[in-house]
């Protein structure tokens, strides 16, 4: 089992954070250190576009400062939003990031979900699924030896020839993400792994706001992942199945780790709410200040909080479930967190990372 952590959307919320953005980004950067310090294996950015938070639409640019300040550690995208990309511009761009981390980089790709961002870009939304698929096509061609000679429905492209080649032969490993079976057989088909969205639960939270228990929705996902596999002739055992993962670690107790993260946590909450098209009403309430014990408890339980102690065996429980090419993509950054106490839960992570090792 790998152990990173992310999601790096250098999101910045001034009134919880009393720093101004670029201080977030310098933050972003000294994590990355710490993370490479503590014994973790990655750091992984996210991407979206056109909001008033400041999320970064840029994910490759910050892999590639991050690349700058470390030497071991892996690193990229979890998720680039692929339909948004011209396949062989973002080709050249990872193998730079790549060359420049001398090898580091792991691509993982999504397709995104808020139509504000297709709009912006100038993308039609519901080409999204194939134009991703012929994405990732062009952009292994691109690292291969040889042009690129690619005639698809959305791209076609002659004898071009991508220069420089990225530091790993054939390019960086390529792990799509998504929820539904045409995202598993895109998975199959074309990737070199899969990710799993373990922070929210796109099959509940629009209807209740609420995720379904977590290891449920993992053995579902390796079992439909394993199907989708074998359907392409393809073994688990030669994939990586990566899984996101929300929580935070205190030297003290959950209690103590739920205390710092709430009010951020219940801010993402929020922002997904509407993203996933709630009517106001039903998050309006969406605060700990309002919320009752039991929504309190709920949303506690979404969450993986406490010492590395306590959450040691949830990790053991993951290796049981997902098998050794298991890669964890643990969320302990969050808008709104102090820089302090973020960087400590990221050493307490590296130490639980050296206690699954052991």
């Amino acid at each position: 089992m790998k152990i990173g952590i992310g999601v790096y959307n250098s999101v910045w919320l001034p009134d919880l954070e009393k720093v101004d953005h670029l201080q977030v980004f310098r933050n972003d950067l000294e994590q990355a250190r710490i993370a490479e310090a503590a014994g973790l294996d990655s750091i992984w950015c996210t991407e979206h576009h056109f909001l008033s938070t400041g999320n970064n639409p840029s994910p490759l640019t910050l892999c590639a400062a991050m690349a700058a300040v470390t030497t071991r550690i892996e690193l990229g995208p979890a998720v680039m939003l692929g339909p948004l990309y011209h396949p062989i511009r973002v080709a050249e761009e990872c193998a730079i990031v790549d060359l420049i981390s001398g090898g580091r980089l792991r691509v993982g790709i999504g397709l995104g979900y808020r139509d504000e961002e297709y709009r912006g870009i100038g993308v039609d939304r519901k080409r999204r699924g194939a134009m991703t698929d012929e994405l990732i096509q062009v952009m292994k061609q691109a690292w291969a030896d040889g042009p690129v000679e690619f005639h698809g429905r959305y791209h076609d492209f002659s004898d071009v020839d991508v220069q420089p080649k990225p530091h790993q032969r054939g390019g960086p490993p390529i792990w799509t993400g998504g929820n539904g079976d045409p995202a598993l057989r895109r998975a199959a088909r074309f990737a070199d792994g899969f990710i799993m969205d373990g922070g929210t639960d796109s099959k509940s939270f629009s209807g209740t706001g609420y995720n379904r228990a977590i290891f449920g929705r993992i053995e579902e996902m390796v079992s439909r992942y394993r199907l989708a596999l074998e359907a392409e002739g393809r073994r688990y055992d030669d994939m990586t199945f990566a899984l996101t993962i929300g929580g935070f670690l205190s030297d003290r107790s959950a209690d103590d780790a739920w205390a710092t993260v709430q009010d951020a946590y219940m801010s993402t909450r929020r922002v997904y709410a509407d993203w996933y098209g709630l009517k106001p009403d039903e998050y309006k309430r969406w605060y700990p200040s309002l919320m009752t014990e039991e929504e309190h408890e709920a949303r506690r339980a979404e969450l993986w909080l406490g010492t590395p102690d306590e959450l040691l065996p949830l990790f053991r429980q993951l290796a049981t479930l997902c098998g050794d090419r298991l890669h964890v993509m643990f969320r302990t950054k969050y808008p709104g967190v102090p820089h302090e106490q973020t960087k400590r839960s990221i050493e307490l992570l590296g130490e639980l990372r050296k206690m699954v090792a052991g």
